[in-house]
């Protein structure tokens, strides 16, 4: 008997909740106003400005992920990994190449503050003497790549010369280098304030 009591008397409670809670008007107003859209091309990304063309956010968008990061290539499968803007930062500046010049001329992707010492340069537009060929060897159908690549390399020379600074506008602890001694070869100078910690 208990439970025919309760069943009449949820039933009329959902029967108040469900007329108490009856829509009103039209629509609720939106306290956040109208949403935001986002031009990707001009977004910043935790305090670095984006729309610099040579940031490493618009580098990774218009040159790594669609020239470089195709499978089998640069897409995680080998290094400098280019499938996201911190893979590939990470993967770049300071970071010994694996293949390198017959002479071994290279310490790193990119050297901040130095283009000509970066062999990411080198490799994008000298073949390393049959060792690998120009990069990038394979483009995607329908890519611009071959209209656009003097900018692009200009842009990426202008990131590696400025520091070659992270998506938040840091640099690296070891940016900046300078040629030393009659060898060429580069010591790394703290020329810049701000640094990763």
């Amino acid at each position: 008997m208990r439970k025919s009591h309760i069943m009449p008397a949820v039933l009329s409670s959902l029967l108040a909740f469900g007329i108490a809670c009856k829509k009103e008007g039209s629509s609720i107003d939106n306290p956040y106003g109208k949403p935001i859209k986002i031009n990707r091309d001009t977004a910043t990304s935790r305090g670095s400005s984006a729309a610099d063309a040579t940031s490493i956010q618009r580098l990774h968008r218009h040159l790594f992920a669609p020239t470089c990061a195709n499978s089998g290539c640069h897409d995680g499968t080998f290094e400098p990994d280019f499938r996201t803007v911190e893979s590939s930062f990470a993967s770049l500046v300071n970071v010994k190449p694996i293949k390198n010049d017959q002479a071994g001329t290279f310490n790193a992707h990119v050297l901040p503050g130095n283009a000509d010492a970066s062999i990411i340069i080198y490799r994008m537009t000298v073949d390393l003497g049959g060792n690998s060929g120009i990069m990038p060897l394979a483009l995607e159908p329908g890519s611009n790549y071959p209209a656009v690549k003097d900018k692009l390399l200009n842009n990426l020379k202008q990131w590696v010369n400025k520091g070659a600074p992270d998506s938040k506008g840091r640099y690296s602890r070891y940016c900046c280098a300078r040629p030393s001694g009659r060898n060429g070869r580069y010591r790394n100078l703290l020329l810049r304030t701000k640094y990763f910690p």
